[in-house]
């Protein structure tokens, strides 16, 4: 994050790309999104069939998939707000989550997605939960109002 280095009277280079873009983000809050992407696209999966393999009995299992996150997410965490507080201090406004069209799209894809996939299973028989598709749900509802009181 060095100062100075910015496009169109930006303090940082990552000021000039939009906001709702991986590039448009401060190092260590990009940081946290991308371990977050490879944790459940990746690498849950992968200590989970892991610990499986080894034998660990499903209560363990979890409780260990859950101190892994705590140990991945909570130093990551933790250096995303030192950062956002020392941006802060010099006076640039980070939005918590901004809500663009874009986002606004793509958020309301994987809503319907995962209303889909949980209608697939729920015709098998499988047992499943249906907690992504309300959280997912949830969330959209939650965007769509923030959009609709956003100033223009």
């Amino acid at each position: 994050m060095a100062a100075g280095d910015g496009k169109d009277g930006n303090k940082y280079e990552w000021q000039s790309w939009p906001p709702d873009s991986l590039d448009g983000m401060p190092p260590k809050r990009r940081r946290l999104v991308a371990w977050g992407l490879l944790w459940f696209l990746l690498v849950g999966w992968l200590l989970g069939e892991v610990l499986e393999a080894a034998g660990i009995a499903q209560p363990w299992r979890s409780l260990l998939m859950v101190a892994g996150l705590i140990a991945l997410f909570g130093p990551l965490i933790h250096g995303a707000v030192l950062e956002t507080r020392q941006l802060r201090a010099e006076g640039i406004d980070l939005p918590s989550y901004p809500v663009t069209r874009k986002t606004l799209i793509t958020t309301a894809v994987i809503t319907c997605i995962a209303w889909a996939w949980f209608a697939a299973f729920a015709g098998t028989g499988q047992p499943l939960s249906v907690v992504l598709p309300v959280a997912c749900t949830m969330w959209l509802l939650y965007l769509l109002l923030r959009w609709s009181t956003k100033p223009r």
